[in-house]
This record gives structure tokens, C-alpha cells and sequence, in this order.
């Protein structure tokens, strides 16, 4: 007999239950890490390098967007999932609500408001007279998704929240394998250039978003999208709450907005090309981190919400363990084979961009020994709600290290201070987050 949702969560063995949940999360990650390495490769090869510097100029506005998608989704799925835990059907079902249209009134208003203000916003990112063109094509074509963009991720933590995260894995992989051929086709037969990109990634999000949607509306479960209120009290708490997952998400693009203006001071337009090649090359490493992490905060909301401190630590103890056995396997991975990863996003190997981003991508590999750790622990504090914890652990790592890094490090070091300066935030990031993780109401029971 199949074993139903408690008996996976509460008794089985924790290697089955963290491959039932983490697997298709992991799946998930690595499809869309799949489309950045495809989009990086197309824009990097079939438009210039400098449309990749355009890109990623645009990336902290486009994270500051979606901040607000994953506070409200996080925070209402750790909602959803400690209810379910607990037997509360009725908290589960208002948090479901609730969020939603809290999430689509939301997502409306920056739409309208980036619509306005695009280009005025493009400029305060530091885009310089060569960066510019490339950033506002891609935004433009991106701006207009925002809505069902900010759903579809909604509705993917709320399909896991329930227990179907295969479900959740089939979606957002044919997501991705649309996106990538839409991509090909609207650059390199329409010549749309980056706003080609950027229309491929909404119109795919937005037939995710119809699919997942419709079976939260009409799928046969106890908790459904509008079957509850709306509730400005749960709402608030689930904005608490998943404040640490938009906190990490905020983070990284004043991370990035950072390390770009200080490398378009130091090195040039070049310096952020082979930046965002560095970006598209460590991030398929760090998306099994988090994916993982993904797949476990419904787990670790449920065992918390169940008062199963005991077996909480396990996980805890057992997704620890595999991060660094991952943490290995990438470093060793960018050591030896970094360079033929990153011939595949420019035209010329021998460029200068190449060699930028092959002596930051030596060095920076080094944070993959430690960022495992850092990115579970961030994800712990959010499925028990300690919110605070997990704040404190993503500005820390994301802004307060990076900023002080950045202000001396380069000064002395020059380029190779910006890279040391990543590794530098995840090794005190570390002492913090292990501290904090000890102190934790879990450990202490």
C-alpha cells in the first residue's frame, strides 16, 4: 500500500522522504538553469556580449519584483503547510486565499508602475550609453508578464505545499522546455534581439501559470485556491514570514548591484559581460542548493507544525551532509572544466571577457564549499518561522559583507578582490549562520 502524506513525512525513512520532496524540486531547478545556460548561450552568441551586461543590469530590478512573489508565496506556503500539520484545514485554506489575491493585486500595481518609470529606473542601475539599449529591449518585452509571472511561482509553492511536487516538476519542466524553444525561435528566426528572451520567458510563465491554476481551482483537495477568505491578518503574517526568503531574494540584487558598479568603476561594460557569464555558470551550482531547500521547507513546515523536533533535526542533519557532498562535486567540477563552460557563452575564447570570467570563476568556485550550508539554513528559519533568523543570515550575506568587502578588498586587490570578496561573505556568512542555526527553539528541545 502506498504510504498517504503523514506516514512519508512523519515515519518513513529520511532518505525517501527527502527524494520524494527534494527529487523533482532539484528536476525543477535544473531545467531552469537549463534555460539561463540557453538564453546566456543564445544572447551571448547570436546578439553580443555586451546584450548579456544588458541583461544582467536589469536582473536586480527584475529580483526586486519578484521579492515580492516570494515573500507572499513562501510565506503563505509555510502557512499552508504548518495547518496541514497541525489539522487546522480552515488556516490552511484562508492562507491559500489570501495570498493569492494579495499576490495579484500586488504584481498589477508594479506592472503599472515599471511601465511608467522604465527607463528613469534603467539609468539609476548604472546602465552606461552601450548597456542601455540591451536592458530596456529586455524589460520591455519582460514588463508586461509580471502578473502571471509572480502567479505561476505562487502557484507552483502552492502545488508542493499539498504534497504533489511531481505535479509541480512536470509543470515548470515543460515551462522551461517552451521557454527555451521560444527563445531560439524569437531570436535567431525573428531577430528580436533580448526582447526576444524576455517574451519567450512571460508567454511561457503565463501557460505555467493557466495550468497550475486551474488544477488549484478545480483539483480535489481539501484546501483550494478560492475556497477560503481573504485575510488581512494571515497575510500579514505570511509577508512576515516569508520576508526572509524576499530578504535573501532582495539581497542578491543589491549584491549584484554592488559587484556591478563596482566592476563597471574598475574594469569597464567587459567586466560586467564576464560577470554575467560568472552568473550563469555558478548558477547551476547554487540551484541544487536550492533546490533542495525548496523541496524541504513544506517538509520542515510540517514537521515543525506536527512538533517533530526530533525528526526535524534529522533532516536537518541529513540535508546538511548532501549540500557539502554537492558542495564538492561543483567545485571540483568549475576547477577543471570552468573554462569549457565558459567558452559557451561568448563568441571568442580568447576575448577579454573570457579571461575576466575564467580568473573570477577560480576563485569564486571556492564559495561552493561553504554556500550549501548557508542557503539550508536560511530555508530552516523560514519553514519554522523565525523569520528575523533568516533575515539576518540573507542582508548579512547579501549586502553587509559584500559592501564591506567591496570597499576594501578591490582597493588593494583589484579585480581579484570583487571575486574574494564573494567567497569572503559566504566564510563569515558561516560562523553566523551556525551560531544562530544552535540557538535555534528546534536544537533546544
Amino acid at each position: 500500500r502506498p504510504m498517504n502524506r503523514r506516514e512519508l513525512l512523519e515515519k518513513a525513512p529520511i532518505p525517501i522522504a527527502f527524494l520524494k520532496y527534494a527529487l523533482p524540486s532539484i528536476i525543477t531547478m535544473c531545467f531552469f538553469g537549463l534555460q539561463n545556460l540557453v538564453d546566456g548561450y543564445v544572447v551571448g552568441n547570436y546578439v553580443s556580449e555586451k546584450a548579456l551586461g544588458g541583461v544582467n543590469i536589469i536582473t536586480p530590478l527584475f529580483s526586486f519584483v519578484m521579492v515580492v512573489a516570494t515573500i507572499v508565496s513562501i510565506g503563505c506556503q509555510t502557512l499552508v503547510s504548518q495547518g496541514l500539520g497541525a489539522g487546522d484545514i480552515k488556516k490552511a485554506q484562508t492562507a491559500m486565499s489570501t495570498g493569492f489575491w494579495g499576490l495579484l493585486i500586488n504584481s498589477l500595481v508594479v506592472m503599472s508602475v515599471l511601465l511608467v518609470g522604465m527607463q528613469w529606473f534603467i539609468s539609476l542601475l548604472g546602465a552606461d550609453e552601450a548597456l542601455f539599449p540591451y536592458a530596456y529591449n529586455y524589460l520591455r518585452g519582460m514588463v508586461w508578464f509580471i502578473p502571471t509571472i509572480s502567479l505561476c511561482f505562487y502557484f507552483d509553492m502552492m502545488l508542493k505545499s499539498l504534497g504533489r511536487p511531481i505535479t509541480s516538476t512536470v509543470i515548470m519542466s515543460l515551462l522551461v522546455l517552451l521557454n527555451i524553444a521560444l527563445s531560439l525561435l524569437f531570436v535567431l528566426q525573428f531577430r528580436w534581439g533580448v526582447m526576444g528572451t524576455s517574451i519567450a520567458t512571460g508567454i511561457a510563465f503565463s501557460i505555467a501559470a493557466l495550468i497550475s491554476g486551474t488544477i488549484l481551482l478545480k483539483g480535489r483537495y481539501s484546501v483550494r485556491l478560492l475556497k477560503g477568505h481573504f485575510s488581512f491578518s494571515l497575510l500579514w503574517r505570511a509577508s512576515y514570514n516569508g520576508s526572509s526568503e524576499g530578504a535573501s531574494e532582495l539581497s542578491s540584487a543589491l549584491s549584484i548591484l554592488i559587484i556591478n558598479n563596482v566592476i563597471i568603476r574598475l574594469i569597464g561594460a567587459e567586466g560586467v559581460s564576464a560577470f554575467t557569464v560568472m552568473n550563469l555558470t555558478n548558477f547551476m551550482g547554487v540551484l541544487l542548493f536550492l533546490g533542495i531547500s525548496d523541496g524541504m521547507i513544506p517538509v520542515m513546515g510540517y514537521l515543525f507544525g506536527a512538533q517533530q523536533f526530533g525528526r526535524l533535526k534529522t533532516f536537518f542533519h541529513f540535508i546538511a551532509r548532501t549540500n557539502f557532498v554537492i558542495g564538492i562535486i561543483v567545485f571540483a567540477i568549475l576547477q577543471c572544466f570552468g573554462e569549457s563552460i565558459i567558452v559557451l557563452f561568448v563568441k571568442d575564447p580568447h576575448s577579454h571577457v573570457a579571461e575576466i570570467a575564467h580568473q573570477g570563476l577560480h576563485i569564486f568556485s571556492y564559495a561552493f564549499l561553504i554556500n550549501g550550508f548557508n542557503i539550508l539554513v536560511t530555508s530552516f528559519f523560514t519553514s519554522i518561522g523565525n523569520a528575523l533568523g533568516s533575515i539576518v543570515i540573507a542582508v548579512l550575506r547579501g549586502v553587509v559583507f559584500i559592501g564591506i568587502g567591496m570597499l576594501i578588498l578591490p582597493a588593494f586587490l583589484g579585480e581579484q578582490g570583487i571575486w574574494l570578496t564573494l567567497v569572503l561573505s559566504e566564510v563569515l556568512t558561516l560562523a553566523v549562520s551556525v551560531f544562530l542555526a544552535r540557538r535555534s527553539v528546534v536544537f533546544n528541545e
